[in-house]
């Protein structure tokens, strides 16, 4: 299989060009030439898919084990243009639900346009400062009032949901461990900008540094949040807080209305 490739030392991004069928004969091939593109650290993969014509088990193999070698460098795996017969396989494997640093786009353009660093000259529009008692109670009535406030922005209600649940996770993890005591406080920031959502989640915890181990297992007693978030939303990032606790942030990027007929 050829693989032409487009390297964006920029970004710390590669795109490869696929051609024919992905399956157990060319597998290996593009495992090598994957691996030695993270090696050298490009840690944001888009695979163009536009001229594949069968994937199969094997194929499907080559994404999980480029999921996990990238989730210790937060990298990010885009399927573009994808046809008709790869995505019924990608859906009945489903594996774009459970693996985290992997979504799909309709072209490789706007595979490109959603792996672009959030720092881009994007407009600020709005910010909303929202804060809870780090008491489960209150889960409920925060993930509803954050799903009220960005809802003006545009969001399809799929994608509100994505970021509703991706939310809830954040917030259960903060209650859960960053900030177990009832009188601690949860801190919310949503930041509305022309081209995404980006909120923040900050608690007084001890800390946490996103580690998912056995959140892959969707059978695992615990450990599952992580891999919510990552799949529901465009980026992830776990770093300290100002107070010692964690600062969670999920970005989801709002798409632009369809021109006028």
């Amino acid at each position: 299989m050829p693989y032409a490739i487009d390297r964006h030392e920029d970004l710390k991004a590669a795109v490869v060009h696929l051609e024919g069928d992905l399956d157990l004969a060319t597998a290996p091939s593009a495992r090598a030439v994957l691996d030695s593109l993270v090696d050298t650290g490009f840690t944001r993969i888009v695979l163009d898919l536009t001229d594949v014509d069968y994937m199969d088990s094997s194929a499907l193999g080559l994404l999980v084990w480029l999921d996990r070698a990238l989730q210790s460098h937060d990298g990010k795996i885009v399927l573009a243009a994808p046809n008709r017969n790869v995505r019924r396989v990608l859906e009945i494997s489903r594996i774009l639900s459970v693996a985290s640093s992997m979504h799909e786009e309709r072209s490789v353009e706007d595979a490109l346009a959603a792996i672009e660093p959030d720092h881009d000259g994007a407009v600020e529009e709005w910010v909303e400062e929202i804060v809870m008692p780090a008491d489960a109670g209150h889960l409920a009535a925060t993930r509803d009032r954050v799903s009220a406030v960005i809802e003006p922005l545009g969001f399809s209600s799929a994608a509100l949901f994505d970021v509703k649940v991706a939310l809830g996770e954040a917030l259960a993890n903060a209650v859960r461990h960053g900030s177990p005591a009832v009188e601690g406080a949860i801190e919310v920031r949503v930041h509305a900008f022309s081209d995404k959502v980006i909120l923040e989640i900050e608690d007084a915890g001890t800390g946490f540094d996103g580690d998912h181990s056995c959140s892959d297992d969707l059978y695992a007693s615990s450990g599952r949040g992580i891999m919510f978030m990552r799949a529901l939303m465009d980026r992830v990032e776990f770093a300290s807080s100002r107070t010692g606790g964690t600062l969670v942030t999920l970005v989801k990027h709002r798409t632009p209305p369809e021109p006028a007929a």
